[in-house]
This record gives structure tokens, C-alpha cells and sequence, in this order.
């Protein structure tokens, strides 16, 4: 049997379309709660959107309630930053201070002994690792002595004195046709170059570096003799120190030994720059280095004052091999000033804080001295930085302003060409327009805790009378009171009775915290909307009862129709 649920199959009727039409008409009731559901979203947005705003006046209004912020900010001016410059905090007095700085702080220096690298291997290569011992290593290419090129590379050795290997650098300069002898002392870990005439070192296209590494130099020029001016051997830091070319012996080549009561450990795989690295990051307070010039080791403390260096070899001679244990120490000096002519003061370190002056929270920071004279004079006045005020009070007016701009715009209703008047989506709202009310009260009545400011146009605020906005007109005003009278514009905004930041910030809390009366109109609207959801859900409901029904109506009805025309088919079948 046919689908009698299609419309009008037997009857003909479009009775779906009748059912459709008649459930959208019972709709309407739905479709103008939705028209007050949109209003009323618009509404919860709004109030939302004014909440945000609220919380931001309440945040500047708990800073500008706070009693510390009227305390400004220390600052520090020096009269010459070339010498010191300072800084300061909220407890630092103000007034005027006088270094007369005397002395810089300066670092405790440990030097080793010079030559603590033995003399050159003159059977070893000249270039590569361990570079015959040479304090500063040789590089290959040539080299000139009175126009001549003696030639460098990789096979080339210093040699010993009459030498007849034509790869050594004595046989190479004797037979260069220089008219120089080359000579090498072992003892002194010099070399000698004899001429019966002057004798003219280096050449501009020179490219071995071999006359600097011999300390020979034209410092003895008109001279048919020049000497290396120290011993040429040294120290490689590259080179593991079971085989360098320490002038001491060092033994064992695994150890360790103390810096300022610190255990450094060594190996004989490591190379003095493995150790400098342990030694520098030890916290032994110091750092280490080599001066490959004068082939001596040093260490420095790594902060200024009046402080020694204290070493000890505990297993194996490693301070003793570089010289160090025989060294000289240069002590540390302390700053030394006096402030506003008084008695000398001393630092450990040249920037001189309240633990050497007394003066809480002033820092100077000394660069430099005048070393011509025998006092370095720098004026530090120290002040307070009101800016941190000014821009809180700023701030709390710009953001009340923002505020009663925002509900302004919510508010009002405007006409349009043709006459038709737009209400602002909460012109009705009375909620929000006793928080404008309540608000421009709590900022224009008088504070009675202050003798001099009662009011904000006091401070050069001002409103023209027509609206809600606050300008400062006469800024000169509130840096007066800045500058002049900060207690009574502290007790202004910050009396815990009736200060303005005080009494705003009590009124906020009341309305946009957690459990305010603004945060719980929002949540009452949002409930309605909600209830709206309910209210169509239960009319749709009852829509599609209805629909069903007439469907069920219409249905019966195709049925009937069909058994009819059925009935009158078989009769005209029968009575032709």
C-alpha cells in the first residue's frame, strides 16, 4: 500500500505545507523571546565589559591608597659621572653628600717568577705542538737579517752552535750570506747574532714570526751584537703537562694544591689551559693567566680590597714548577674617601655601599680618580623621584574618566534622520546608572582629613559641569602639592577614614569584587536569559505535540480517502 504519510496522495490536499505554515505561526511567541534574549545578551556583555573596567579603577585606586607610594622613589645625582655615578632608595636621607675619594680599590696580584718555562729543545721542530719550547710559539715562512731570507717549515730545528744540519736556524743564518754567526746559549736560553758590521733585523714581507719569538729586535740597532733581550723558552698551554717545558721539574704530573684554602686537582693528561679553566671556576675567588712575554704565571683576585692569596702544593710541586709558590704578592688596596670633609673611610670595593658610609640605601659607584690631584671631589645629592605619584593620580583620573565614558555610551539614545530614537542598550538599567551616580560622588565630594586639600580641583582637576570627565587643567598645581606639601596629598588619598583612594577603593570592592552588587546584577541577567533557553525549549515542545497531531489528523484523513476511492473503483468495475 502507498505512503499514505506523503501529503495528498489520496486526497490531492498539500496538507504538509498547511502543518508547516501553522506550527511557524505558533512559533512567533519564541521568536520574540529570542528578540529579548539577544537584547538581554547584549545587556549581560555590557555590564560584563563595565565590570573589566571597574576592576582596572580598583587596581590604581589599591596603589594610589598605598601610604609607601608617597614616600617617591630615591634618586641620586652625581656632579660628575666621569668619576661616580649613584642611586638610592626610599630610606636613603635626602640632602647633600661630599665624596673626597682618596684611593681606588684595586686587586690583590700573586706573580710567579719569570722563566718558568726551561730553555728551547734544539734538537725539536721549530713549528707545531710543542714548538721546541719556544714562550711564544714559531710560525713558518721566512724571516730577514740584513736583506737575506732565512726560510722556516716543518722540518726546520734551532740547532746548537757550528751546527752542519742545513735545516737548523744557526746553520740557515750562518750560511744565509747575512755576514751574521748565530750562536745559542743554553744557559741563558739566549741567542747571540755576531757581525763584523750593524746588524738590520726583519723585513716588511716578513711572514714567520721567528725574530719576535727570539726576543731579538732592532731596539740594539748600529750594533754588530744583539742579544735576545730575556730567555726564549716557555710555557705551551696546549701541551698536556706530563711533557711541557716547565724550567722546574714537575713531580708527579698528577697532584693537587689549594688556592685560598680551594683543592684544585690535576692529571698528567691535562694542559695548563684545562687547569687555568678548574682554577677560574674553582671558587677560589681569583683568575689565572700566563704571560707568554715574560713566561711568567700570575693569579688576581677576582674582587678589589685589601685581600692576600693564600697556596699551598699539597700533593706534587704544580705551584712551585710555574713559580708561583716563590712569587711576589701585590696586596688588594682599599677605596679610601671621606664624605662632607669627615674622617677617611675605607671600601673593600669601589662601589661603596651603606656597609662602609652608613647612609641606608645610597650606593656610589667610582670609576675613576683625578690622578693629578691628590682628593677627587664628586657631589652626590640625593632627592626623591615624585613621578611614580603623579602618574598613579593620573592614572586613577584617566581610568574613572574611561569608566563614565564607557556607561555614557551604554546609556544614551539617539535619534536618527528620520526621527526614529535608539536607546542605549542599558538606558534603562538603574543598577548601572546609581554606579555613575554613586562614583562622580565618592570623587568630588570634600576629604576633611587634610588642612590644605579638600578636593581634587585643589590639585588643578577640573569638570566643566555637564558631564562626568575630570581634566587636569593646571598641572602646575599638582606638582606644587608634589613638591612642597606631599604629607597632606598623602593624608588626601590615603587616610584610612576618609582618603579618596581609600573611600573609592571601599566602594569598588562593594560593587565589582567577587561578591559585588555589579558582578550580581550580571549574573541575574545572565540567569534570564537562561530561563528564556527554558521557556522556548518548553514551547518548541509543545509545538511538535501540536504538529504531530495534526499530522496524525491529516493522515487518518489520506487513509479515508484512500478506502473510498478503493470502494468506488471496485463499483464502477462491477456496474459497467
Amino acid at each position: 500500500m502507498a505512503d499514505l504519510s506523503l501529503s495528498g496522495l489520496a486526497s490531492g490536499f498539500d496538507w504538509k505545507t498547511v502543518v508547516d505554515q501553522l506550527a511557524n505561526i505558533e512559533r512567533a511567541p519564541q521568536r520574540r523571546l529570542l528578540d529579548d534574549q539577544f537584547r538581554i545578551n547584549q545587556q549581560a556583555t555590557a555590564v560584563s565589559s563595565l565590570v573589566t573596567e571597574l576592576e582596572s579603577l580598583k587596581s590604581k585606586t589599591e596603589k594610589l591608597a598605598k601610604v609607601s607610594l608617597f614616600s617617591g622613589a630615591g634618586t641620586a645625582k652625581s656632579s660628575n659621572d666621569g668619576y661616580a655615578t649613584a642611586s638610592a632608595s626610599t630610606k636613603s636621607p635626602l640632602g647633600t653628600y661630599k665624596f673626597g675619594i682618596t684611593q681606588l680599590a684595586t686587586a690583590a696580584v700573586r706573580k710567579g717568577g719569570t722563566d718558568a718555562g726551561g730553555s728551547v729543545d734544539t734538537a725539536s721542530t721549530l713549528t707545531g705542538t710543542n714548538a721546541a719550547g719556544f714562550a711564544v710559539p714559531v710560525t713558518a715562512g721566512f724571516f730577514t737579517i740584513n736583506g737575506k731570507q732565512i726560510t722556516i717549515d716543518g722540518n726546520t730545528m734551532l740547532g746548537t752552535d757550528g751546527s752542519a744540519d742545513t735545516d737548523t736556524i744557526i746553520n740557515k743564518i750562518d750560511n744565509s750570506g747575512a755576514g751574521v754567526t748565530a750562536t745559542y746559549d743554553a744557559v741563558t736560553d739566549k741567542i747571540t747574532l755576531s757581525s763584523g758590521s750593524n746588524i738590520v733585523l726583519g723585513g716588511a714581507g716578513d711572514t714567520s714570526n721567528f725574530l719576535q719569538a727570539a726576543r731579538l729586535d732592532n731596539s740594539q740597532s748600529g750594533s754588530s751584537t744583539i742579544v735576545s733581550s730575556k730567555g726564549i723558552g716557555g710555557v705551551n698551554l696546549s701541551t698536556s703537562i706530563s711533557s711541557i717545558n716547565f724550567n722546574t721539574t714537575l713531580s708527579p704530573t698528577t697532584g693537587d694544591f689549594k688556592i685560598n684554602g680551594v683543592s684544585i686537582a690535576y692529571a698528567a693528561s691535562d694542559t695548563i689551559t684545562d687547569i687555568f679553566e678548574r682554577i677560574n671556576n674553582s671558587g677560589s675567588g681569583v683568575t689565572a693567566a700566563y704571560d707568554s712575554a715574560n713566561d711568567q704565571f700570575s693569579l688576581t683576585n677576582n674582587s678589589t680590597g685589601d685581600v692576600g692569596i693564600a697556596l699551598e702544593d699539597t700533593t706534587g710541586n704544580f705551584l712551585a714548577a710555574t713559580k708561583l709558590l716563590s712569587g711576589t704578592t701585590t696586596a688588594g688596596l682599599n677605596a679610601t674617601y671621606t664624605i662632607n670633609g669627615g674622617a677617611q673611610l675605607e671600601s673593600l670595593s669601589n662601589t661603596i655601599t651603606e656597609i662602609s658610609h652608613g647612609i641606608a640605601g645610597l650606593i656610589v659607584n667610582v670609576h675613576s680618580i683625578d690622578e693629578s690631584a691628590a682628593t677627587t671631589n664628586v657631589t652626590i645629592k640625593v632627592g626623591s623621584d615624585d613621578s611614580g605619584i603623579k602618574k598613579a593620580i593620573t592614572s586613577f583620573v584617566d581610568q574613572y574618566n574611561k569608566i563614565q565614558s564607557l556607561i555614557d555610551t551604554q546609556t544614551a539614545s539617539s535619534t536618527d534622520a528620520k526621527g526614529k530614537v535608539t536607546r542605549g542598550i542599558l538606558s534603562t538599567d538603574t543598577t548601572i546608572s546609581e554606579v555613575t551616580r554613586t562614583l562622580r560622588a565618592k570623587m568630588f565630594l570634600d576629604v576633611g582629613v587634610s588642612s590644605t586639600i579638600k578636593r581634587l580641583e585643589t590639585l588643578g582637576f577640573e569638570t566643566d559641569g555637564n558631564s562626568n570627565q575630570i581634566t587636569l587643567a593646571e598641572e602646575s598645581k599638582l606638582d606644587t602639592a608634589l613638591s612642597t606639601n606631599k604629607n597632606d596629598l598623602k593624608l588626601f588619598f590615603t587616610d584610612s577614614s576618609d582618603g579618596l583612594a581609600v573611600r573609592v577603593q571601599s566602594y569598588l570592592e562593594l560593587t565589582s569584587g567577587l561578591e559585588g552588587s555589579l558582578v550580581a546584577h550580571k549574573d541575574n541577567i545572565a540567569k534570564e536569559s537562561t530561563r528564556i533557553d527554558e521557556q522556548i525549549v518548553a514551547m518548541e515542545r509543545q509545538v511538535q505535540i501540536n504538529r504531530q497531531r495534526l499530522t496524525d489528523s491529516f493522515v487518518a484523513m489520506e487513509t479515508a480517502q484512500a478506502t473510498i476511492n478503493q470502494q468506488m473503483q471496485f463499483l464502477s468495475q462491477r456496474f459497467k
